[in-house]
């Protein structure tokens, strides 16, 4: 029998079939397991199978829902779980393509509905915040509804910082009762690191003494991109002998400051542009090269990339926000406003450089040592249990 990867790849049978296997692999000695049926599902990033790692170890069958519209279906499994709880992390899925507004209004309406259904047949419903709202937001009233209605909806809201209340508040009224904080885990060992810095910045084309400032994961236009490549060469105009180095490297939208972003890019000689997916095998090259990340975001809640770098050892610099100066330690990180002028933005790429070489490895990832995977999974599993009401296992 050939495998066939379940869990990857929504079958006519998903989600019964994910649920099904979930509650096949998980360990019954100490009576019927919980399901928790995840979604959107995110392969390409590992945050979700760190943040789950321990859970089956607490009693949880995990299992993705590549079909988020079929909630039905996880009600199929009642009577072979102990309870059925379905945590939401991305709900750009919901109007992904709509171009009507009004359809839009029609589908939180839709989904909502599908939502209240599950919860009146006795299922749990767990919401993560990840933004403050979806990224590419095409109808930003309706997302807001939807958010609302998760939110209002929730047995429990998880954030990755105490903070992340106050940064929701201006779009989202969130019960803090609600709230359980586990933070994100940092993700040492998730990436395949077996490449010296030297044979990293020999791929690339990188010198040994260039400054490398990285920029990694998907290229959006929140994320300030043009302002970063003015911020650098007026580094460059300031320090002409700092021999500095811009790394870009994501998969690109096609909004016009994205692709204005990567033609000003691929012609400029101190800029190094990938601008396509990068698989995990080959990130250790870029992340090995680099001297420091950015995150640099007009806006921005909490960060899988700041952390990806700090996971490599990198200092980083990063929008200041009460999430981000909560999750970074001080020594490792400094921070830039939102909405600061060029020059400072080119002033904070210098200082960046300085903390870089006054900066060692072991210093950075000394400062995300709490953040161990498996420590916050476990944890994040038991409150999770206690705060559902879920028998302790």
């Amino acid at each position: 029998m050939k495998v066939n990867y379940t869990g990857f790849q929504a079958s006519e049978v998903s989600p019964y079939l994910e649920v099904h296997q979930a509650l096949k692999a998980a360990d019954h000695r100490n009576g019927k397991p919980d399901v928790l049926a995840y979604t959107s599902v995110a392969r390409m990033n590992p945050y979700q199978a760190l943040l789950y790692r321990s859970f089956p170890d607490h009693g949880f069958a995990v299992a993705p829902l590549l079909k988020p519209f079929e909630l039905r279906d996880l009600m199929l499994h009642k009577s072979r779980a102990s309870s059925i709880t379905l945590h939401l992390h991305w709900v750009n899925w919901v109007l992904a393509g709509e171009p009507d507004a009004q359809r839009a209004q029609t589908k939180v309406s839709g989904i909502l509905g599908r939502i209240d259904r599950f919860k009146q047949l006795g299922g749990k419903l767990v919401w993560t915040a990840h933004n403050v709202y979806p990224h590419d937001a095409a109808h930003l009233e309706a997302e807001l509804a939807l958010q609302q209605g998760i939110a209002d909806r929730s047995d429990v809201i998880h954030t990755m910082a105490a903070s992340t209340t106050a940064a929701l508040a201006e779009y989202t009224n969130v019960d803090a009762q609600k709230v359980l904080v586990a933070p994100h885990p940092h993700y040492r060992g998730a990436y395949e690191d077996v490449t010296s810095r030297a044979e990293a910045r020999a791929v690339l084309g990188i010198d040994d003494d260039e400054t490398v400032f990285l920029v990694f994961g998907a290229l959006k236009e929140y994320k300030g991109l043009l302002r970063t490549l003015e911020a650098f060469d007026q580094l460059l105009d300031q320090d002409p002998s700092g021999r500095y180095r811009l790394l870009v490297a994501g998969g690109a939208d096609d909004h016009p400051d994205v692709q204005e972003f990567i033609s000003r890019g691929l012609l400029h000689d101190r800029v190094l542009m990938e601008p396509s997916k990068i698989p995990g095998s080959k990130a250790q090259y870029f992340l090995r090269a680099a001297d420091a990340g950015l995150v640099t975001y007009t806006r921005s809640l909490n960060s899988g990339a700041a952390l990806l770098y700090q996971s490599f050892g990198l200092p980083v610099l990063a929008t200041d926000t009460p999430v981000l100066r909560e999750t970074l330690p001080p020594h490792t990180a400094l921070f830039l406003d939102a909405n600061a002028a060029v020059d400072e933005y080119a002033a904070q790429l210098k200082a960046l450089r300085a903390l870089a070489r006054s900066t060692t490895q072991t210093d950075v990832l000394d400062g995300i040592a709490h953040l161990d995977p498996s420590a916050v999974s476990s944890t994040f599993a038991q409150d999770l249990r206690s705060r559902l009401g879920l028998r302790q296992h």
